[in-house]
This record gives structure tokens, sequence and C-alpha cells, in this order.
């Protein structure tokens, strides 16, 4: 009888023994770790920027050049801005106007260039040597003022310089006898009117009966500073007004 029970309990061995190997087949993989990959830090470049040189603010004498240039064409200086005398010195007035220069106050002269030339003069505004955008350029004799046919009639005109070349032919602007126009001066050749194409001396005195044709080089009077101008004109404005006696 022993033996029949012992039966039950070797079949109940052997069943559990193939279920322990399937739980222990079934059992997850142990974890598996990734690789560390070293990585090489680089150091940042500082990124430059080029900063761009600051534009000078242009100059007195360089914002009247530009003014004067922009009223090239125009015919008169009256239809610009009434109450100025369509001429050259009413011209040269109505430009350094727009920079606050005043010219309207001068010394009592027999003409307005010659009282501007005095002026400059007088506040030592004459310029020495090359001209400079915004200068003004004085003539003499532009015209027989007092018809004798002479070369006798003292500063009559004015104009405004432009600029200047390489070659030292200044381009100035003034009122002529067609309006606003620029016009040429070449002190290194103060009688030829052309070198090839270029144009070194305008006329600025009309040939007649009594005389002939006179180039902006032969009657080349002087330039004048607007900065030494804008001083004199403040300081003359500052002054008290002279009492009646």
């Amino acid at each position: 009888m022993r033996s029949f029970w012992l039966i039950p309990i070797l079949c109940a061995a052997a069943c559990a023994a193939p279920r322990m190997a399937a739980r222990t087949d079934l059992a997850p993989p142990p974890t598996e770790v990734a690789p560390v990959i070293p990585v090489e830090t680089s150091t940042a470049v500082p990124v430059t920027y080029k900063k761009e040189p600051a534009r000078s603010r242009p100059s007195t004498g360089e914002r009247i050049a530009r003014r004067a240039g922009e009223l090239v064409g125009r015919d008169s200086v009256s239809d610009i801005a009434p109450g100025y005398q369509d001429d050259c010195s009413g011209f040269v007035r109505l430009v350094y106007a727009s920079e606050g220069i005043d010219l309207s106050r001068l010394p009592a002269r027999s003409s307005i260039v010659q009282a501007m030339y005095i002026r400059a003069r007088e506040n030592g505004a004459l310029r020495d040597g090359s001209p400079r955008p915004g200068d003004l350029v004085f003539f003499r004799n532009t015209y027989d003022r007092n018809r004798d046919g002479r070369r006798n009639d003292g500063l009559t005109h004015v104009g405004i310089v432009e600029s200047v070349d390489d070659e030292g032919t200044v381009t100035f602007v003034h009122r002529g006898g067609s309006g606003i126009v620029r016009a040429h001066l070449n002190l290194d050749s103060p009688r030829t009117f052309r070198d090839g194409d270029e144009t070194l001396n305008d006329v600025l005195r009309r040939k007649s009966r009594l005389s002939r044709a006179y180039l902006a080089g032969e009657l080349f009077a002087g330039y004048a500073s607007p900065d030494g101008l804008g001083r004199a004109a403040v300081a003359q404005a500052r002054r008290p007004p002279r009492r009646a006696r």
C-alpha cells in the first residue's frame, strides 16, 4: 500500500519541474546599458561686427554750395523768394540766409557787392589760396557801369563756389544774364577759355563796341569764407541800433 500513495507524490514532483523551468525561461533579460560616447566641447568663437564709420555732418560751406546748386536753372531770384533783389547779390543773400547768415545789414557803399567784400575784409573772412565749397567769389569790372568802355567800375559781381577739381578749376553758381547758372574759373590759366573739351574760364564781360570780352580769370577779385561772414553777421545783429543824434 505504501507504493500506491508514493505514485501521486512522484507525479506531482514531475509536473512541478517543467513549470519551474518555464518560469525561468520567461524571465526578462538583464537590462543592457548603452555605452557612453564622449562628446568634445568646442570653445564658442565670438562674433564681431564692423562698425560703419560715423558720417560727419556737412560743413556750413558744403550746405551752402549744395543749396546753390539746387537753384541752378531757375530764371529769377525773386520768383524763388519774394523780397530778394533779382541780381547776383540777391542770389547770394538768399542762399546764405538758408544757413542763418544774414547779409542784409551791410555797411553803406556804392554797391551791395562792394559792401559784402568790405565786410569780409574787416572780419578776416577773405581767403588766401584755394577756395572751398560755399565761399563767395568776387569779380570786378564785369560790366561797364559808368559806360566809358574802361575797366574802372570796381567790384561788380559775386557768386558762390560749388566745387574745385583736381586741376584747380572752380565751378561757381551765380545769377547771370540768363538766370541762375554755373560758370568756371581757373586762375592758373586766366586768359584761357577752353582746354580741349574742358571750359576753364567762362565769359563774364561781354564784348561791346568799346571793349573786348573778358573771362572770369581776368576779372577775379577774391574769395571769402562763409564762417567769417557768419560770425560777422551775428556780431552785427547783436549790436544795438545807433541812436539818431
